[in-house]
């Protein structure tokens, strides 16, 4: 990169000394009370910024002043109140903005009390620093400023000049200040406004098997409650944590089949709805029945003998289980659900259609549809999963609960009939979430967005490479969420 495109801190220091100002030295802004002794100078051993690899920061400038109070008075001491004597004169080094890609250093002259009476020391109180750090507030701000930004902490350490620690140290003191109470990190706040819509889940947290329960607003989107655990308390503690008054707003809570978390809220607040996702009771039909009497038919059929049967049924687990939409997709990828012939991408230059024009390659494949019905014939338990499936999408597009109710019963006298273990299985699954899976009709609402946040947890994680500290990691959760 060319140099020529960096303006250093000398080149500020030229400036000032060519102009008709009575003062050659460089003004910080912002640092009252700071006089600046001579011209800055390069640190050949300055403190570096490593990332575990060895590799160099940015260079380093130490710019040496002094500290003068406005206040004249005569320190006293904090204990007995006595008049203090000077002690010594110490050097107190405070990183300060960066100019550019350069570090700077700030040594300021700081003079030390002590009281003649208690013995107590103190030193001189810098307003400009930063508190429990040997920063300036300026830079304390820039930092907090960056993380605003969505930077990690590698990169905000790599700009700042600080050290990561220090920079997690500043990013959480920022964020318990804006959702916790009192800014203490203790209890996050209430929320401001009410809501009528709520989706729980829970998610891994650490390896063997420790989860986290995330709530959050199904409507904004924002994360509302965080806690350790997948039980019935952390819904308790929400509810707790909001009070009652919030949450009669509330009319329904999504959740996966998981029946804990609706049962808590139901004994708490009993005028609440859960509502199952839609989502997950096909993926548990897809899983536990698709899957599993694919597997049973085909040993059947290799006992008996029936080999080219059998041989249909292998590597067909992804055909059985997709709807007649996503099978007329594939056979026909030039055209849209309704038939209608898409419109193909022109190309803007020649190479480019050279590259992506060439002629495909035949598949010796049969098309999905014709696979499937071939699948699909002649045998009862199939069939069953196809009527099955048809009759799932059929009720979630029921409009009223009695109506959806009436098709889940049908499934259930169907799955109960066949006297299969997993279409059993399935109909015990419809029996025990059926109010859960009818409130459907009435409210419209899946956990897609918890799990999006879901998503956006493990991306977040893996873009910190990691933040084992819980109680940051909720509060990044809970600002990623409102971003």
């Amino acid at each position: 990169m060319n140099s020529n495109l960096f303006y250093t801190i000398y080149d500020q220091i030229d400036t000032v000394q060519n102009s008709n100002s009575d003062c050659n030295y460089l003004k910080l802004p912002g640092i009252s009370g700071f006089s600046q002794l001579g011209i800055p100078v390069l640190l050949n051993d300055s403190p570096r910024v490593h990332n575990g690899k060895g590799h160099k920061a940015n260079p380093c400038y130490l710019v040496k002043g002094s500290f003068s109070s406005s206040d004249n008075d005569v320190q006293t001491c904090p204990i007995c109140g006595q008049a203090m004597h000077v002690n010594d004169r110490l050097s107190i080094y405070l990183r300060h903005l960066p100019f550019g890609c350069v570090s700077t250093l700030l040594e300021v002259n700081s003079v030390q009390y002590i009281c003649p009476h208690c013995n107590c020391v103190c030193k001189d109180c810098l307003p400009f620093k930063s508190p429990k750090h040997m920063i300036t507030k300026q830079l304390h701000k820039y930092t907090e400023d960056l993380l605003e930004l969505k930077l990690t902490l590698k990169e905000v350490a790599e700009i700042t000049g600080l050290s990561q620690p220090v920079v997690k140290e500043i990013d959480k003191k920022r964020l318990n200040r804006i959702y916790t109470v009192n800014g203490e990190g203790r209890e996050f706040i209430k929320p401001e406004t009410p809501s009528t819509k709520l989706g729980i889940d829970e998610f891994s947290l650490h390896k063997g098997h420790i989860y986290a329960t995330v709530i959050m607003d199904l409507d904004t989107g924002h994360v509302l409650w965080l806690a350790h655990g997948k039980s019935k308390d952390c819904v308790f503690k929400f509810i707790d944590h909001v009070g009652i008054e919030w949450m009669k707003k509330v009319e329904c809570v999504a959740s996966d089949m998981n029946a804990d978390f609706l049962a808590a809220f139901k004994e708490r607040c009993p005028w609440i709805k859960g509502v199952y996702d839609k989502f997950h009771l096909i993926k548990n039909f897809n899983e536990k029945v698709v899957s599993e009497v694919r597997k049973d038919e085909q040993e059947r059929l290799i006992k008996e003998g029936r080999t080219e049967e059998a041989q249909r049924l292998k590597g067909a687990k992804y055909v059985l289980m997709s709807t007649k939409e996503t099978r007329y997709s594939k056979d026909h990828p030039e055209e849209d659900e309704n038939g209608n012939v898409k419109k193909k991408r022109r190309r803007s230059n020649d190479k480019e259609q050279r590259i992506f024009d060439q002629p495909k390659k035949k598949k010796s494949q049969i098309e999905m549809e014709k696979a499937y019905q071939n699948i699909i014939k002649d045998n009862e338990l199939l069939l069953g999963l196809d009527f099955v499936k048809s009759s799932l999408s059929d009720a979630y597009n029921c409009k009223t609960e009695d109506e959806m109710k009436g098709q889940i019963n049908i499934i259930i006298d169907y799955c109960e009939a066949t006297n299969n273990k997993h279409f059993k299985w399935f109909a015990r699954l419809l029996k025990n979430h059926l109010e859960g899976i009818c409130n459907y009709a009435s409210y419209q609402i899946t956990t897609g967005k918890v799990e999006g946040t879901n998503n956006m947890i493990k991306t977040l994680r893996r873009r910190h490479y990691g933040i084992p500290d819980d109680d940051y990691l909720f509060l990044k959760i809970m600002d990623e969420s409102r971003r």
